[in-house]
């Protein structure tokens, strides 16, 4: 990899603090992160630079370095989904970290993480904005609908389609060829043996829809 590429993150919190130090692994160089609900002193924390606000993204990278990438780092789908509408389609940087195992028969648009130790095998699908955290496994088929997040230590076994928005939890499972609805949540530690429905919370094991307590009338 090309050592002296730049990459400006979006976000100054506890997950741009992990793509940062994925990103140095990978050879980038990080100039530092954008973040509206962050100053200085709470960047500095995390190990990152503070360089003004999301809005400033443009005159930020035409200071720092016009060809610079950006990386929306944020566990938020919506703000990921908004933050990269505003990078050129040429700056969106993937981040990888050396030690995660991705198939070159994979796919993975742009902006995606893939973290420490994770696998995406082969034919694989990670649409725009994903995230398979640290240790989590996508087999082969899988495709990721835009902005989820497969949280540490998943397993999505082979052929499992997610669509857009979910949070697939830590350690959670997804049986082969099942299906999650857009919007989905899967608890941690969940097991799905069959699909879970569009915008539904699922948890347990199995995994069943999280049904909220009714008030006695």
């Amino acid at each position: 990899m090309d050592t002296t590429r730049t990459l400006l993150l979006m976000g100054g919190g506890g997950h741009a603090a992990v793509v940062a130090d994925a990103a140095r692994a990978a050879g980038w160089t990080i100039a530092g992160c954008l973040d509206d609900a962050a100053d200085a002193a709470a960047t500095a924390a995390v190990g990152l630079l503070h360089l003004g606000a999301i809005d400033d993204l443009a005159r930020v990278r035409v200071d720092i370095d016009p060809a610079a990438f950006v990386h929306a780092a944020h566990g938020d789908p919506d703000l990921r989904r908004r933050w990269l509408e505003r990078v050129p389609p040429d700056a969106a940087a993937t981040v990888v970290h050396p030690t995660a195992v991705v198939s070159p028969s994979a796919r993975l648009d742009a902006g995606v993480f893939v973290g420490p130790l994770a696998i995406v095998n082969a034919r694989a699908t990670l649409e725009t904005g994903v995230i398979v955290n640290s240790g989590a496994i996508v087999e082969h088929d899988g495709h990721l609908g835009a902005y989820t997040h497969v949280a540490p230590g998943s397993v999505l076994a082979g052929s499992v389609k997610v669509g857009p928005a979910c949070l697939i939890g830590a350690g959670a499972i997804v049986h082969r060829g099942r299906t999650i609805g857009a919007r989905a949540t899967l608890g941690a530690g969940a097991d799905a043996v069959s699909d879970i429905p569009p915008g539904v919370r699922a948890v347990g094991v199995p995994a069943r829809p999280l049904v909220a307590a009714t008030e006695p009338g």
